[in-house]
């Protein structure tokens, strides 16, 4: 079977991090051919695909430019499944397939993070690019997918890290640590606000995505003067590899489709406490149910934080029992095979 990966560029992110450890692992399985195809060769996470993966840049002067739009049709028609990533890939994809009469299975896989405050359907969703087959990374997506857009054909596919093996460990402790690119729906002020109280140190972890609000919150850093406290790292790609410097990981934001971080969190077993939002957090909520919070009372998370203690061969456990990639391949392969037997 011969699979195509779609993506725009591979800049950090959780989509884009799904999208290189799935390519990663599905080249390592033999039943598969797998290539992958952005839109520039660009992106902090280009490096982390696997030399061995086919590469394809294919490069566009505009997504209108027809004579482009056929050429990647060709590509696109030597392939029997092609899945794409991300709503705005998706659209231009499934375009070009209907111009140039491509057959090939095409299956979106939707990362949508802003799903529990947004539940519209993107523009011509329900008629002419409606999905055929749909991918949700968590469960509030696929019930959007039946029951906004009515698609048949919906499967539930978890995100998953590499678990990575750090030798490296200190007992030197420094504070908290959140991790998310920084922009009002991953709520940093909240993380800020309860690091304060508790007078503990923070390390913010993410690329700027909204300017206004990380301005804002250095205003307000400012204003309490609290700048030998809080602390940002902008240009981190492995965030694995620096968790275990950290006494507790936080997870503030207001809506998400995993979140992917609590499972770098809980593969390095950092004992964390996180907003509960997302398909993660709904399967981690069972096994660890002291680690979630359902709104944000700054006093119930300080007085969950006292109390807080990860159990390493029970969250060891846990990772391989609900994220582990030998579970996830098999998972993605059986939405294949059952894509290209409708």
């Amino acid at each position: 079977m011969k699979v195509i990966q779609i993506i725009d560029r591979l800049n950090v992110g959780g989509a884009e991090r799904v999208f290189v450890n799935l390519s990663n692992l599905l080249n390592n399985n033999d039943s598969l051919e797998i290539s992958v195809l952005t839109f520039g060769n660009s992106g902090e996470l280009l490096k982390e695909l696997s030399k061995e993966v086919n590469k394809i840049d294919f490069i566009r002067p505009n997504k209108f430019d027809l004579r482009k739009a056929y050429k990647l049709s060709r590509i696109l028609k030597q392939h029997d499944v092609l899945h794409v990533h991300m709503r705005h890939v998706y659209r231009y994809i499934k375009v070009v397939c209907k111009i140039f009469n491509v057959k090939s299975k095409l299956v979106f896989q939707d990362h949508y993070g802003e799903i529990s405050k947004d539940k519209s359907v993107p523009k011509l969703f329900k008629t002419l690019l409606k999905p055929t087959y749909y991918i949700g990374v968590s469960k509030e997506l696929t019930t959007w997918a039946r029951n906004k857009i009515k698609i048949k054909h919906v499967f539930l596919l978890s995100n998953i890290i590499n678990k990575q093996s750090i030798s490296d460990v200190t007992s030197n402790k420094k504070g908290f640590v959140i991790v998310g690119n920084i922009k009002p729906t991953k709520n940093q002020l909240f993380a800020i606000k309860l690091a304060i109280s508790l007078k503990k140190e923070l390390t913010i972890i993410g690329r700027v995505h909204d300017e206004d609000y990380y301005t804002m919150l250095l205003q307000y850093i400012e204003d309490e003067n609290c700048k030998k406290q809080i602390s940002f790292l902008h240009n981190v790609n492995n965030i694995q590899e620096l968790l275990q410097q950290f006494e507790l990981g936080l997870m503030t934001s207001i809506s998400e489709s995993g979140p992917l971080v609590l499972i770098e969190y809980l593969a390095q077993n950092l004992p964390f406490i996180a907003y509960k939002t997302g398909e993660v957090s709904d399967v981690l909520c069972k096994e660890f149910p002291a680690s979630f919070q359902e709104d944000f009372n700054l006093n119930e998370w300080k007085t969950s934080i006292s109390k807080i203690d990860l159990d390493k061969e029970k969250s060891s456990a846990v990772y391989n029992q609900y994220f582990s990639p030998e579970t996830y391949i098999q998972e993605c392969i059986n939405i294949y095979q059952e894509i290209i037997n409708y």
